[in-house]
């Protein structure tokens, strides 16, 4: 889950991270010592996308955003990748900001594990925009793990 850009220093800074899809944005956020990820509504991935996000942002007064992106071992690329690198392009055009790339491969499959390993009920798993949510809560906690 390494970062691709230069090291962003994150102590007692609050982070948001995204698992971001073609229809939802799964978020995710943590307080500023690191200690509690907590799943945030998902946001739609549509015209409003920015705008939506800038709001988040600010009502979580978010410090540092991740960014899954789905790395292949052989560092090709894939239509998801070159659409979720587009979409961080469009948001450090759109936020002050430091917007950190993360590697998230099998970041659903992880979500999908957590959510069969806790009590979640089936109906509450395939609730549109749980699994993305738990994503992007995996992302984050990989990330502080990775960090500390």
């Amino acid at each position: 889950m390494s970062d691709r850009a230069n090291p962003v220093s994150i102590s007692g800074k609050r982070l948001m991270a995204l698992d971001v899809g073609t229809v939802r944005i799964g978020v995710a956020v943590c307080d500023e010592l690191h200690i509690t990820v907590s799943t945030r509504p998902v946001i739609v991935n549509d015209a409003n996308v920015m705008v939506a996000l800038q709001q988040r942002l600010a009502a979580d007064r978010i410090d540092v955003l991740l960014v899954g992106v789905p790395r292949k071992v052989d560092d090709t690329t894939s239509p998801i990748i070159e659409t979720i690198e587009r979409f961080i392009t469009d948001v450090r055009q759109h936020v002050s900001i430091p917007v950190v790339e993360v590697d998230e491969a099998f970041s659903t499959q992880q979500a999908l594990a957590v959510m069969r390993s806790t009590s979640m009920s089936k109906k509450r798993r395939h609730t549109k925009g749980t699994k993305d949510q738990v994503a992007a809560a995996v992302i984050l906690r990989e990330f502080l793990d990775e960090r500390h």
